[in-house]
């Protein structure tokens, strides 16, 4: 290293300055710093300007990934430990440098950490309050209705040694695909569960970024987010989160692959070098949808056309049905086969349906409403969709046999309407009809009697 320009900048630093005042040589500025101790503050100002002018030559080198290891020097004196750059795994961090003084044994431990972050979604169901799922919180995996606004969370949690950096980077950058998920909307960052406000926000130099299947929030220093008292908000081990919504777009795929959303952390990992980040591993989620497949038939199980069915979906803020949307942003979600006789319904979250028959095919019967849900396991560790099923509710008037297949994401039925007419019920208003069209002909009837009878007696 160049002597002269390191003791430059010894005599220059704020924190170690006045040491090397007297010093103009390598043995005096050696002797200002005896009085330094090995961890202090002041050593770590020191090796902070030493590192600046290390040459390439390397006294000794540990590569045997070991958790401890020796290096032997020749004598005493000052020896500089740093990590090999480029020698970390996804989410480690690079030790801050040490500068220790060598006179017999020493033992020096790194101060290297580990950076963790996750990504979850959050199950709701339409129909059901307080499920197991909703219960469990964020989660691996959900389902969802295509047009619904899904909720994630991002998590990240600040490395051990973050009180060793004077600023902090902390990103974090999510994917997905484009035709399956829409851009984050109503995106929030929170530290310890708390939000934090547009003003601290603004000081930890917040900026969102959206791109074509990607997203960034960026939070440029961490260490300039202050609390009401003016402290520093944020310390070692602290989790931040972001939490945002995104649209489940009609390109969503159906059944068991799911729709993949994918993200991680880039920090600052190097308390000696501001510059020098890292990354944590992956890690990703899965939402699901799926579709309904009705298929019409007569007695003979010859495919019927003329018909035409009305979804409906239990709200559970109110208990009634609603009509589920049949197009979304454009693109149809119920279609109809070109022999007319099968209705498909896309894109349906896990729920309580009635099926309704609008339109009746000429010459048959109107089959009363079928109550029915749709029913998914999922295995939340592995992020994978087990099954699913349909089933008819008990209190339904209408009844169906149900088959899905988890793979498709298809549940289907077939419903049979049968031919003639069905007469109304005994005490319904088209009895009433028929008994006073029953008396009517009894009027007349008599009345033709009794004109017959007057003719006879005038005979």
């Amino acid at each position: 290293m160049d002597g002269n320009a390191l003791l430059t900048d010894l005599k220059a630093d704020a924190t170690i300055g006045h040491y090397f005042t007297g010093a103009t040589d390598a043995p005096t500025a050696a002797a200002a710093m005896a009085d330094m101790k090995s961890g202090s503050t002041d050593a770590e100002a020191l090796a902070k300007v030493v590192a600046k002018h290390l040459s390439t030559t390397k006294y000794s080198t540990v590569v045997n990934n070991k958790e401890s290891d020796e290096i032997t020097v020749d004598a005493d004196g000052y020896y500089f430990v740093k990590d090999v750059t480029d020698s970390l795994s996804d989410g480690d961090t690079y030790s801050r440098f040490m500068l220790e003084v060598a006179g017999g044994d020493v033992d020096i431990e790194a101060k290297d950490t580990t950076t963790i972050s996750n990504k979850h979604v959050k199950e709701t169901n339409d129909s059901v309050k307080d499920t197991i799922e909703e219960q469990a919180g964020w989660r691996n995996v959900g389902d969802y209705d295509m047009g619904d606004m899904v909720p994630f969370q991002l998590t990240g949690q600040v490395a051990a040694d973050y009180g060793y950096y004077d600023s902090y980077y902390f990103a974090f950058e999510d994917t997905y695909d484009k035709n399956q998920l829409g851009e984050a909307t109503d995106v929030k960052v929170f530290v310890k569960g708390t939000q934090l406000t547009e003003a601290q926000l603004k000081a930890a130099g917040y900026k969102l970024t959206q791109n074509e299947g990607s997203f960034t929030v960026e939070l440029n220093d961490l260490k300039k987010v202050v609390g009401d008292d003016g402290a520093q908000l944020v310390h070692a081990g602290d989790v931040i989160s972001v939490e945002y919504k995104a649209k489940l777009l009609t390109g969503a795929n159906i059944g068991s692959a799911g729709n993949v959303n994918t993200s991680h952390v880039t920090f600052s990992n190097n308390p000696n070098n501001k510059d020098s980040k890292g990354k944590t591993p992956d890690h990703t989620v899965k939402v699901f949808t799926y579709q309904l497949v009705v298929n019409k038939v007569n007695e003979a199980q010859i495919p019927l056309k003329g018909a035409d069915f009305t979804l409906y979906k239990l709200d559970n803020t109110d208990g009634t049905y609603k009509k589920v949307p049949i197009k979304v942003d454009g693109v149809d979600l119920k279609t109809m086969s070109e022999d007319g006789a099968t209705f498909t319904f896309k894109g349906l979250d896990e729920g309580v349906y009635k099926l309704e028959e609008t339109t009746t095919p000429k010459g048959y019967n109107t089959i009363s409403p079928i109550e029915f849900s749709i029913i998914s396991a999922t295995n939340d560790d592995a992020g994978t969709l087990v099954s699913i099923n349909g089933s008819t509710e008990s209190t339904s008037k209408g009844k169906a046999e149900f088959s899905a297949d988890a793979d498709t994401g298809i549940v289907s039925t077939t419903i049979q309407n049968k031919s003639g007419s069905v007469l109304p019920s005994t005490g319904g208003m088209g009895t009433t009809v028929l008994y006073v069209g029953g008396a009517a002909l009894v009027v007349v009837a008599v009345i033709g009697l009794a004109k017959r009878r007057a003719a006879r007696s005038d005979a």
